[in-house]
């Protein structure tokens, strides 16, 4: 039980800082980004083939992951100049197609479909217990610098961009710069989250960045709300709860996988009808 209650909560520090990053750029700044995952995933295989390849250490990999799905993640805001909303949603869940597809084709490097083992854990974190408390020590990091930057004055221009970008730019906001300057931290942190998984469970394939993350992240920012850094832990505590509760159940294993998916549809719709802002969330759901 002790084991099992250690890997949930280091599942949960890690995808806490993958939502958190998330509503950055979606509850703050109003860009649904699909392809938040998709960024996930290469923080993760680029620690992965730094360490394991190349015997890069921990540190430098984690940190020129980060920088890299932040340079990404601002080239992602780049297409928000031009192309707004649903359609700006679709351009990004097209990147998370082309990151799978690199991930399953670029066999030299990735392994393809047999993915990369043997991922060390840093020295000094190689036991789930200390792993636990490198994972909630970046959770902490993460919530009090974006905690941080949505309290301050570039927040409050987020927000205005948010609830109407036209506003916002009368009022002489540079809105393309703070676009990018959010996606480019949102990004930064969701590398950061992915090399964290990559060395927690010390084997990725491309199965592991694909929808089942999405809908995980999406359905924490709904529940926890929009806006908000602590709905978004709220929001991860929630799904978890929901989804692991199912395992001291006396279900057929093959019942768990959808009988999982009615209880996130049952809360998502119980949270848009009754609490459309989310629990805790100063934003509303358009």
């Amino acid at each position: 039980m002790f084991p099992f209650l250690i890997y949930i909560l280091t599942l949960v520090c890690i995808y806490a800082i993958i939502v958190m990053s998330l509503n950055l750029a979606m509850g703050y700044t109003g860009l649904v980004n699909f392809g938040h995952i998709g960024l996930f995933g290469i923080g993760a295989y680029t620690s992965a083939i730094l360490t394991t390849k190349f015997d890069w250490p921990f540190v430098f990999a984690i940190l020129s992951a980060g920088i890299l799905c932040a340079i990404i993640g601002a080239l992602l805001s780049i297409p928000s100049r031009k192309i707004k909303d649903d359609y700006f949603a679709l351009l990004t869940l097209g990147f998370l197609f082309v990151t799978g597809a690199i991930f399953i084709n670029w066999t030299d490097m990735t392994r393809g479909t047999l993915g990369i083992r043997g991922i060390l854990r840093p020295e000094g974190f190689t036991e789930p217990n200390s792993f636990l408390i490198l994972t909630f020590i970046a959770a902490l990091v993460t919530f009090f610098i974006l905690e941080k930057v949505t309290k301050s004055p570039f927040g409050r221009v987020l927000e205005a961009i948010r609830d109407d970008e036209l506003v916002a730019e009368s009022l002489g906001k540079n809105i393309d710069r703070a676009k990018m300057t959010a996606m480019t931290l949102s990004g930064f942190f969701v590398g950061i989250a992915g090399v964290l998984m990559a060395h927690f469970i010390r084997f990725i394939n491309p199965a592991s960045f694909w929808l089942d993350p999405l809908v995980v992240a999406l359905a924490a920012v709904v529940i926890g709300g929009l806006a908000s850094l602590r709905g978004s832990i709220l929001g991860v505590v929630i799904v978890f709860a929901v989804s692991e509760s199912l395992r001291f159940l006396s279900l057929p294993s093959t019942m768990i996988g959808p009988m999982r998916v009615i209880l996130f549809m049952i809360v998502l719709l119980v949270v848009i009808l009754f609490r459309p802002k989310g629990i805790i969330g100063r934003a509303d759901l358009d």
